[in-house]
C-alpha cells in the first residue's frame, strides 16, 4: 500500500483521481487497482518513494501472494515468528486487496449512538429462527454522518434508528488495535421503506388466510353516535384537535367519549394497545358503546412500522365493537387502517366524521319533526271538524234520549233511594258493633302490655342496684390492694431499701451493691449509711452513721 502525503486543500482533487481515505491511519492511499498507474499522484507520494522511481512504484505495491510472505520458516531460532502488529497490518493489507473498494451491504441495525458527531452501529443479521447469525461494528464518521443522517430522514420520513433494515455502502476496514469495522459512505433509504412494504404484504396475507382480515367491517357503523371510546397516545398533538370539537359535542350532552390512553412508538406499543383494548371492551360490556376510535397525530413515515405487528391487526379485527382509525398519514397507510372498519387520515378527520353525522342526523330529525308538526296540525283541522259536526248530531240525539229515559228512570230512581236507605241503615249498626269488639279488644292488649312493661323495668331497677353495689365493693378492695403494696407498708414489715447514696437510686442484686461499696439502707424510723466488704465472698456491714 502507498500513502500519499495530500494537503487538505486537494484532497477532492486526489479523490477524483482515485485515492482512497484511509480512516486508520488518517491518510490518503493508492489502490491496488491504481497501482500501475502510480504516474498520476506523482505529486503526493513521499518522498522516498519519488526518488526510489519517480514514474511507476508499482514494485511497492504487495501483492496478494506475498502478503504473509513474512511468515516463514526462520532459518535461526531466535528469528522464529514475527510481531503481532505485523501480522496484522499484513491482514489489514489483504483485507484492502480484497475488497479496495465499498460494497453494498444488507443489515439490521441492532445498537447505535453517537459520540462527537461520529455514529457509531452495531449492525446484524438472523436467520429465519430469528437467530442472529453474523454482527459487526460500523461508523459513519462526522465528515459523512449529518449530510447522510438527513438525507436518509428526508426520504424516509424518519431518522435512522434500531431495528430498521438498511442497504448501506460500506468500506472495509481493520486496524491492528481495535480490530474489524466498515466504514459506512452511503445509505440507500429505498430499500429500508422497500423491507417494511414486503413485511405488510405478509401480514396482509396472513390475516386474509386466518379470515380476520374482514372481520371487524362486518360490523354496520350506526346512524347516530351518543357513546364513542377512544384510544391515542397521552399529550399528543393529534388528540388535541380530536378534543377540540369532541368537547364541544360532549358539554351539549350531543355524545359521550370517553378516553384511554397507548403509545403507538416504542417497544410498549403492543403492551399497552392491548391494555387499552381490554379497559374498553370492560366497560362495553356494562354500557356499550357505539365505535372504537383509535388516533394518533402526524409522526414520521417510518414510525408506522411499528403498527404493523399481527398481534395489533388481531386485537382490530377481533373487536367487539366497530373500530375507527385516524392514524394522522395521508398517502400511507398501516395494516391497522387496511382492517379497521373505516380509516380517515387524520384525527380531525375522525372528529369531523363524528360530526357531522351527528348533525346529520340532528337536520334530518329536525325536518321530520316539521313533516310530523304539518301533518298534526291538518289532522287536528279535520278532526276539529269532524268534531263539530258529530258534537251536533250528538247534543240533537242526546236532548232526545235523555228525555226518555228520565221517564223511564224516574220510577226506578224511587225504587233505588229506598233499598239504598235500608241498606245503610243495617251496616251502620254492622259497623257499629265492630267498632265496640275492636274497643274492647285493644284495651285489653293495652293493659297487659302496661304490666309487662312495668314488670321489666323493675327487674332493670333492681340488676342495676345490684351491679352499682358490686362494683363498688370490687373498686374498695382494689383500692385497699394498692394502698397494702406501697413501700412505707413494706417498711412497717421489717423490710428495708438499699439506696445508692450518690443518687438515692434502690439497689437490686449483690453485684451492684460490691460494685457500689457504700449503701444507704432506710428503715422505717431513719436511714443507715454501710460499706461493703468483701471476704471470701461475704458481704460485711459497717455502721457509719443514722439519720432520719
Amino acid at each position: 500500500m502507498i500513502f500519499l502525503d495530500v494537503p487538505f486543500r486537494e484532497k477532492d482533487q486526489a479523490k477524483q483521481l482515485g485515492a482512497r481515505w484511509d480512516a486508520t491511519s488518517k491518510k490518503w492511499y493508492v489502490p491496488a487497482e491504481l497501482s500501475e498507474e502510480i504516474e498520476r499522484f506523482q505529486k503526493w507520494l513521499p518522498t522516498e518513494e519519488r526518488s526510489a522511481n519517480p514514474i511507476h512504484s508499482s514494485q511497492n505495491v504487495i501483492s496478494q501472494r506475498d502478503v504473509f510472505s513474512e511468515v516463514q520458516t526462520p532459518s535461526n531460532a531466535s528469528d522464529k515468528g514475527i510481531e503481532l502488529s505485523s501480522l496484522l497490518r499484513n491482514i489489514q493489507t489483504a483485507l484492502r486487496q480484497r475488497f479496495p473498494g465499498a460494497v453494498w451491504v444488507k443489515a439490521e441495525i441492532a445498537n447505535l449512538n453517537t459520540r462527537r458527531g461520529h455514529v457509531y452501529l452495531e449492525l446484524t443479521e438472523s436467520n429465519a429462527q430469528g437467530k442472529a447469525i453474523a454482527n459487526c461494528r460500523a461508523m459513519i464518521w462526522q465528515r459523512q454522518a449529518t449530510a447522510l443522517l438527513q438525507r436518509f430522514e428526508s426520504e424516509t420520513g424518519s431518522p435512522l434508528a434500531i431495528g430498521q433494515k438498511v442497504l448501506l455502502l460500506a468500506e472495509v476496514s481493520f486496524h491492528e488495535q481495535y480490530g474489524f469495522s466498515i466504514v459506512i459512505q452511503d445509505i440507500d433509504s429505498s430499500y429500508t421503506l422497500g423491507a417494511l412494504e414486503q413485511k405488510l404484504n405478509e401480514l396482509r396475507k396472513q390475516l386474509i388466510q386466518e379470515g380476520l382480515y374482514q372481520q371487524n367491517k362486518q360490523f354496520v357503523l350506526p346512524s347516530d353516535f351518543f357513546r364513542v371510546a377512544v384510544i391515542a397516545p397521552p399529550d399528543a398533538a393529534g388528540l388535541g384537535d380530536f378534543r377540540a370539537d369532541a368537547d364541544t359535542l360532549q358539554a351539549n350532552k350531543l355524545c359521550e367519549f370517553h378516553y384511554f390512553y397507548s403509545a403507538f412508538q416504542g417497544e410498549s406499543v403492543a403492551k399497552e394497545m392491548q391494555a387499552a383494548f381490554q379497559a374498553v371492551h370492560a366497560l362495553h360490556q356494562s354500557k356499550p358503546f357505539d365505535m372504537l376510535v383509535v388516533i394518533r397525530g402526524g409522526g414520521a413515515k417510518l414510525d408506522l412500522h411499528m403498527l404493523n405487528f399481527y398481534s395489533l391487526a388481531k386485537l382490530f379485527c377481533e373487536a367487539e365493537l366497530p373500530v375507527i382509525t385516524g392514524i394522522g398519514h395521508e398517502r400511507d397507510s398501516t395494516i391497522l387502517d387496511e382492517v379497521s372498519n373505516q380509516c380517515f387520515d387524520t384525527p380531525s378527520k375522525v372528529i369531523g366524521y363524528i360530526r357531522h353525522e351527528i348533525v346529520q342526523q340532528a337536520q334530518q330529525a329536525q325536518a321530520n319533526w316539521k313533516k310530523i308538526e304539518h301533518a298534526s296540525l291538518l289532522s287536528v283541522k279535520q278532526l276539529e271538524q269532524s268534531l263539530a259536526h258529530l258534537n251536533q248530531r250528538i247534543q240533537q240525539s242526546s236532548h232526545r234520549t235523555l228525555f226518555r229515559w228520565k221517564q223511564q228512570l224516574a220510577p226506578l230512581n224511587a225504587e233505588i233511594r229506598r233499598l239504598s236507605e235500608r241498606q245503610l241503615q243495617f251496616k251502620t249498626h254492622h259497623l257499629n258493633d265492630l267498632m265496640s269488639t275492636i274497643e274492647m279488644q285493644l284495651t285489653s292488649r293495652i293493659a297487659l302490655k302496661r304490666m309487662t312493661l312495668e314488670q321489666q323495668q323493675q327487674a332493670i331497677q333492681v340488676g342495676a342496684n345490684r351491679a352499682v353495689i358490686q362494683y363498688k365493693q370490687q373498686i374498695q378492695q382494689w383500692i385497699a390492694l394498692i394502698l397494702s403494696s406501697g413501700p412505707k407498708t413494706q417498711l412497717n414489715r421489717g423490710f428495708n431499701i438499699a439506696k445508692n447514696p450518690s443518687n438515692h437510686k434502690p439497689i437490686t442484686t449483690a453485684k451492684e451493691a460490691i460494685a457500689t461499696k457504700k449503701l444507704q439502707l432506710e428503715f422505717i424510723d431513719g436511714t443507715v449509711f454501710a460499706e461493703i466488704a468483701t471476704e471470701k465472698g461475704v458481704l460485711k456491714k459497717s455502721k457509719e452513721g443514722v439519720s432520719k
